[in-house]
């Protein structure tokens, strides 16, 4: 852990504006979501934010204001160079590019390699603890700006986006699937909450969407299995595009810890999350109609567990 680099009188000398800037991050689609407010900041001080991401990430990128992404590493010289993960590629294309500025930003100093130290001139890393992951980003990317800090914000998909036949003008979107497993919870819990909901609204529409991993599907598909016409499923039936446009008009959104909660709040939609095992001050920041609900552990089984009728209580809160 090192020092913060620059000042904004530096990263403001004449032509920064016009060399623009340089942001690195191959983490995963929550991840990028909630490095927006950060990019946001650049953006403001830079003129223009060029992203070097995964390549799958193209059209989250696309309802960035101001970020461009690239494919490959530029050979153009850039203002800065600002890099958000500790991956030896991301490093390796941070030495690639020409800048007078490259800074690195961990979320744990045990995260800061020995290359590390030989390709960025700032290396940040306080630590995490509690924090809000976007929050963290933002107040640790330097320069400062004039602006307070903001939640993550997203641009509406285009219609063109919405999936072929889609029909449904107001429903509730469960997606209740995340990249690990340990995030999941119990198919009867899922069934027991959306019974209520159901019987709550008789004009309700859920539809639910999974990955496209087999584990994802089948749990998603057991969820849908006998709750009636009113439930439509598209587990592991859309691409990027086709998730973000669901996400961006629903009407609220139901899930576990994972892209879609994160992506509901950038959109402003309504949305409930649940953390099984993650921590929920890193990954939620409650809004008043961004709720969410940890685990806590059984006394007498030891066993991280949520009420089922507690979650359907705050659904059906937020639905209301």
């Amino acid at each position: 852990m090192v020092s913060l680099g620059e000042t904004q009188s530096e990263s403001a000398a004449p032509g920064v504006r016009s060399l623009g800037c340089l942001v690195i991050c191959h983490k995963q689609l929550g991840d990028l979501t909630l490095l927006e407010p950060a990019m946001a900041k650049l953006v403001e001080v830079y003129g223009g934010v060029d992203l070097l991401t995964r390549s799958g990430h193209a059209a989250l990128v696309s309802l960035m204001e101001g970020v461009r992404m690239i494919s490959r590493p530029s050979f153009r010289r850039y203002a800065a160079v600002f890099c958000y993960d500790d991956l030896s590629k991301s490093a390796i294309n941070t030495f690639l590019v020409r800048a007078a500025r490259k800074d690195l930003l961990l979320r744990d100093a045990s995260e800061s390699l020995w290359y590390h130290r030989m390709v960025f001139r700032s290396i940040c890393a306080p630590g995490l603890g509690e924090a809000y992951l976007a929050r963290y980003n933002w107040e640790n990317t330097m320069p400062e700006v004039g602006a307070s800090y903001r939640p993550p914000t997203l641009l509406l998909p285009p219609d063109s986006w919405k999936p072929e036949g889609f029909a449904l003008e107001s429903y509730l979107l469960l997606n209740p699937t995340a990249g690990w497993k340990s995030k999941s919870w119990k198919v009867g819990s899922w069934v027991k909450v959306l019974r209520r909901l159901l019987e709550h609204d008789p004009e309700m529409n859920i539809l639910i969407t999974s990955g496209d991993q087999a584990w994802q599907m089948e749990h998603s598909q057991k969820i849908a299995k006998d709750l009636g016409a009113r439930v439509h499923f598209l587990g592991g039936q859309t691409g990027l595009e086709a998730f973000l446009w669901l996400v961006s008009r629903s009407r609220m959104v139901l899930g576990v810890d994972g892209a879609a909660s994160h992506l509901a709040e950038a959109f402003g939609r309504r949305s409930l999350t649940l953390f099984m095992k993650s921590n929920m001050m890193n990954w939620h920041e409650p809004g008043a109609f961004n709720v969410a609900i940890a685990a806590a552990v059984n006394a007498e089984t030891g066993v991280l567990e949520i009420e089922s009728e507690a979650v359907a209580d705050q659904a059906i809160s937020l639905w209301s």
